[in-house]
């Protein structure tokens, strides 16, 4: 137990490398200020499609190579990512920088989550996935926060400063993971101790190939208790990411002051901290079902009072980034208990591929429509859409089920709260 305590603990260490705190208050701006709005928005662009396009190959990786080993590649690149931002000198290179970036994040997209999640299945103590991922969240949060208001000092020293120090903390991430123990990949519990001298956390001599991974993927697309929730979630990831690059802007015609928005940006990460540390009781109070179809009364409500009362948009941000904080673990533990260890990761990029497709694309046509309408309009009228939409599929397909609703299979241990549908 003392040994599980001091790798969770760890685990947790390597998480903080991953905040982008330093980066966050000054990366876009810079580009801003160095080639204009129009490269920000392309830089965007590329990254969720790159993200895109690397979710299923680096996946794949992290169920072929290992799950340190995908996740060490991860922090290696955003640290060479980070140290040479501010070096580069044409659009076009930062362009290939962030596609190149997409692939770091994407080495860590689903295998994070399926690290810890074998780690506690191991011991029997997969039910603790949502508190103890929400933890993490927790801890992530809580290192931007801080560094996000140490790059407003730092970045008076020279832009490369706070990038300079981000690319050293995501560094520091490669040996701290590459120290935690191999996950028991496709092992039962009994099973792990004789696994424990193994070297890497691959599968065994039966290699998961790319055939089986895509078959893994269409085998899971087509059971309902998993395309319809994933369909869902994404409607509202995509209200968070059309919605989130605009946030300056609204508050600014709101009246907050420019001087005050990196204040803002930081009591957002501490919000969403406090959110994070909250999903495992949310579960426990509410169940995933009930928190899922909720989702559609808060959103619509929250984004229609901006219409009425435009100063609410503020405290908007602080909702919409705390629900997706507490969201994000209740919706990886329901793909989690309803998809087998090897190919895990594949099964969750591949939902986080579903996610970026249909956010990266909203996000290219947004644009339009906030010179049609403005930022504070655009923002209320997306909010009220997309809730209506997110309102009908769940009346249409009813996405939370039990384990093993719609495709004849008995029912698992399951939360209470998901009760049993009937299939499309």
């Amino acid at each position: 137990m003392d040994a599980d305590r001091r790798t969770l603990w760890r685990y947790y260490a390597y998480l903080a490398t991953t905040a982008y705190g330093f980066y966050l208050p000054v990366g876009l701006l810079y580009l801003q200020r160095e080639f204009g709005w129009g490269v920000v928005g392309l830089t965007q662009g590329v990254f969720a499609f790159a993200l895109l396009a690397a979710e299923i190959p680096t996946g794949y990786l992290g169920d072929r190579i290992g799950r340190r080993a995908s996740l060490a590649a991860g922090n290696a690149i955003s640290a060479g990512a980070l140290g040479v931002f501010v070096f580069l000198q044409t659009p076009t290179q930062y362009v290939v920088l962030y596609a190149v970036w997409a692939f770091g994040w994407a080495f860590r997209s689903g295998t994070e989550q399926a690290w810890l999640y074998e780690f506690l299945a191991a011991d029997g103590d997969d039910d603790e996935y949502t508190r103890l991922s929400g933890r993490g969240s927790t801890v992530v949060l809580l290192t931007s926060a801080a560094t996000a208001v140490a790059a407003g000092w730092l970045v008076g020293f020279g832009w490369a400063v706070p990038l300079l120090a981000n690319a050293a903390l995501s560094a520091v991430g490669v040996p701290l993971v590459l120290s935690l123990p191999a996950a028991a990949v496709g092992a039962d519990p009994e099973s792990v101790d004789d696994a424990a001298g193994d070297d890497d956390d691959r599968p065994g001599d039966d290699a998961f190939t790319v055939r089986e991974a895509v078959e893994m993927l269409r085998v899971q697309a087509a059971r309902p208790e998993v395309r319809w929730v994933v369909a869902y979630v994404a409607v509202f990831h995509v209200l968070f990411a059309v919605t989130r690059p605009y946030e300056s802007p609204v508050a600014e015609q709101v009246g907050v002051p420019v001087a005050a928005l990196g204040g803002m940006f930081a009591a957002f990460k501490l919000v969403s901290a406090g959110a994070a540390s909250t999903a495992g009781w949310v579960r426990d109070a509410l169940g995933t079902r009930r928190v899922f179809a909720l989702l559609v009364p808060v959103y619509g409500l929250a984004y229609a009072s901006v219409a009425f009362v435009p100063a609410l948009v503020v405290p908007v941000f602080f909702l919409n980034r705390s629900v997706q904080t507490v969201v994000r673990p209740l919706r990886d533990q329901y793909l989690n208990d309803r998809i087998a260890d090897v190919g895990r990761a594949t099964v969750l990029s591949g939902a986080s591929m579903a996610l970026s497709l249909a956010s990266g694309t909203a996000t290219l046509v947004s644009g339009r429509f906030v010179d049609a309408l403005g930022p504070l309009w655009f923002f209320a009228a997306t909010g009220v859409a997309l809730a209506g939409v997110g309102g009908v599929l769940w009346l249409a397909v009813d996405p939370v089920r039990a384990t093993g609703a719609g495709d004849g299979s008995e029912d698992g241990d399951e939360d209470d709260s998901l009760a049993p549908t009937a299939a499309d």
